[in-house]
């Protein structure tokens, strides 16, 4: 069992976590819940629901997306955070690689925490936009909101409103 103290240093390394304050993370951390794993484990499948994120304590996770392995992740690193924002179904499979302890994060613990606690949610947007940044600096061809400047514009004649329009 994990003292609150190990469990606040497990959940600072939450990259959408990163700016929120002690305090805040003293209160996650008392929400937080132990899971036990054993190698070989399922944590989620890709259709199961968004509900909870993990960050490993002990052993390791590989996360895997139609049969191919996406990456293997160690003590001390989170995974499933997009959890805490957004319901979707998982998207990727989540395989224990040995025996070890995760800590998990319910999304609806963190949003009843969360909906009288303004600052957090500031800290949590600060960390989601900041995550937006480096994905549209990595791809900005990718990162239109809503088609924003992906149509041609239209030339100055055919801008004008027909009234201001001259007849030939």
């Amino acid at each position: 069992m994990l003292t609150p103290v190990e469990r606040v240093l497990i959940l600072r390394n939450i990259d959408l976590l990163k700016g929120v304050g002690p305090r805040q993370l003293f209160r996650l951390a008392s929400l937080a819940r132990e899971v036990p794993m054993w190698k070989g484990q399922l944590v989620y499948q890709e259709t199961d629901a968004a509900d909870a994120l993990y960050v490993i304590a002990q052993g390791s996770v590989r996360l895997s997306a139609e049969g191919a392995p996406l990456s293997e992740l160690k003590e001390g690193e989170a995974f499933g955070t997009w959890a805490l924002v957004d319901d979707a179904a998982r998207g990727q499979r989540a395989e224990a690689l040995s025996d070890g302890l995760l800590v998990a994060l319910d999304r609806d613990d963190f949003y009843e925490f969360a909906a009288g606690d303004v600052q957090l949610l500031k800290d949590v947007i600060t960390s989601l936009a900041r995550r937006l940044r480096e994905l549209v600096a990595a791809k900005p061809e990718e990162a239109r909101v809503e088609g924003e400047g992906a149509e041609e514009p239209a030339p100055a004649s055919e801008a004008a409103p027909a009234s201001e329009k001259k007849s030939p």
